[in-house]
């Protein structure tokens, strides 16, 4: 099961990777020197429209990949789609490395986007379906983990190789991008399908077969009890045709499918660009003494050190809590950084070194709540039948929200647009004062809830802040499960099958 988990990860090692990469080589000389225009002062720079087109239009990819995630997933099963993910990885990792103009530099990315979002659509689903309810959290949110590590990687190559005058300070972290879909396609190999799959297509023994090979050690009574409680799942017999994309939009779905795409989307505003994309730019525009590449790397490390902790508490707290806490932390440190905005940094050095330590700041407790809280509410919250299409659709929204925000962004900070640079920040925290009361009371608390309780408690329009405390019908059945197991138990051993340790019989 971990091994299982711990492969689907890398296919967020993948996200991490390349968004990290992006936004680091858009402040290497070399690269603005191949990509940028000369000024009048012999200078070379990048025009807000060229890092815009760099890094938005390639987010157009997440529609192709979300299509194909949603029909390929529920057609061919989890583990052929992300091959077909791997396949793009390469493409796209190809053809950034070989660029040499803006425009072949985005074909490249607009690929390596189509590939992102199959994997994590097929991952966050695949990782739901196959871990127990009670470290669901931990295993969807190893994704964040995963995310973070690798912009920790990604960041120490770029500060290592961004004072080379050769293209190589930027193809060589684009160059690498190809080694991790050929890892992931290699794991894949010894990798079974999801059991949910096989259930949703009416093949039992499949399902029960592939349900064995990830609970080893597991007891044939806790994994039949569990079985069960997989085909208990609302719909999950419905018609073996593929249900209709506005079955999304109906009934008690409509609120499953709004809960899983709100964190997804509220992370877009925060903040995140200045910690991704935009992170070296920004900070090389703040101004101050320490290098910028050096000040990234340090945000990444704190980063995942934020993933690490987010994935324990998310299974400790519970979702609702880590989220409520985080938001108005981050909430608090955007006011911080938009009001140091309004200070002259020129004649108060502080200024900068502040604004970078609320920046740091803010990536710890970024991947801390939104990290894995993004991929966990987004894959566990939807029904077995429609969770394919309603992960591919909360993360086709995500990436068409991120094109608009990403592309915006530049004309508002940049010194030579809207000049806001760190006063943007203001906007980012009055969007997470919204994120804040909409999360109070609308976000469910899912913590250790099977996807049968969850179907139940959704069906009966349980109120969000009533998740917590409500005990399901499906709930009551597993117990009263568990007490007839128990007492099978008992029975054998009193009918000497299980004899006391003293080594008399029982009677």
């Amino acid at each position: 099961l971990i091994s299982l988990a711990v492969l689907l990860s890398l296919a967020y090692f993948t996200f991490g990777y390349d968004g990290s990469v992006g936004g680091g080589i858009l402040a290497m000389p070399s690269f603005i020197k191949q990509y940028g225009s000369k000024g009048k002062d012999g200078t070379y720079s990048l025009s807000a429209t060229d890092i815009s087109v760099m890094t938005a239009v390639p987010t157009s990819g997440a529609v192709i990949g979300s299509v194909i995630a949603a029909y390929a997933g529920d057609r061919i099963g989890r583990k052929r789609t992300l091959y077909i993910g791997c396949l793009f990885s390469i493409v796209g990792a190809s053809i950034q490395t070989a660029s040499y103009n803006v425009a072949t530099m985005t074909v490249g990315r607009l690929f390596a986007n189509v590939a992102i979002f199959i994997f994590i659509v097929m991952s966050a689903t695949f990782q739901a379906e196959i871990a127990p309810s009670s470290i669901r959290g931990a295993i969807v949110g190893m994704s964040i983990v995963l995310i973070d590590a690798a912009a920790v990687v990604t960041s120490g190559i770029n500060w290592a190789t961004y004072a080379n005058p050769t293209s190589l300070a930027y193809r060589l972290p684009l160059g690498l991008q190809i080694l991790w879909p050929i890892v992931i396609g290699a794991g894949l190999l010894f990798v079974h399908e999801s059991p949910t799959y096989f259930l949703i297509k009416g093949q039992d023994e499949k399902a029960e077969d592939s349900l064995r090979r990830v609970r080893q050690g597991y007891t044939d009574d806790q994994i039949n009890a569990e079985f069960d409680a997989l085909k208990w799942q609302a719909a999950l017999r419905k018609e073996e045709n593929d249900l209709p994309w506005n079955e999304l939009f109906k009934g008690t779905t409509l609120r499953r499918t709004l809960v899983s795409m709100s964190i997804g989307n509220f992370q877009q505003p925060s903040g995140i660009a200045f910690a991704t994309n935009y992170a070296t730019i920004f900070l090389t525009q703040i101004g101050g003494s320490v290098n910028p590449f050096l000040l990234v790397l340090g945000l990444n490390i704190l980063a995942l050190g934020g993933a690490i902790t987010g994935l324990f508490l998310v299974d400790l707290i519970g979702r609702r809590t880590l989220a409520l806490t985080t938001f108005l932390i981050i909430f608090i440190i955007d006011v911080v950084v938009g009001s140091l905005g309004f200070v002259d940094a020129t004649k108060n050095p502080a200024v900068s070194k502040t604004i970078a330590a609320f920046c740091l700041m803010f990536a710890f407790f970024f991947a801390a709540g939104f990290g894995p809280l993004t991929y966990i509410v987004s894959s566990e919250v939807p029904t077995a039948r429609l969770r394919n299409k309603t992960s591919a659709f909360t993360f086709l929204v995500l990436a068409l929200f991120s094109l608009v925000v990403v592309y915006v962004l530049p004309y508002i900070a940049n010194a030579n647009a809207g000049n806001l640079g760190a006063k943007t920040y203001i906007i980012f925290a009055g969007w997470m004062l919204m994120c804040t009361v909409i999360t109070y009371f609308c976000l469910p608390e899912t913590k250790g809830r099977s996807p049968a309780e969850l179907d139940e408690m959704f069906a009966a329009k349980v109120p969000a802040r009533k998740f917590r405390g409500m005990m399901s019908i499906t709930m009551k059945n597993l117990n009263r499960l568990l007490i007839i197991w128990l007492c099978r138990l008992y029975l054998q051993r009193c009918r000497g099958k299980f004899p006391p340790p003293d080594g008399k019989a029982g009677p």
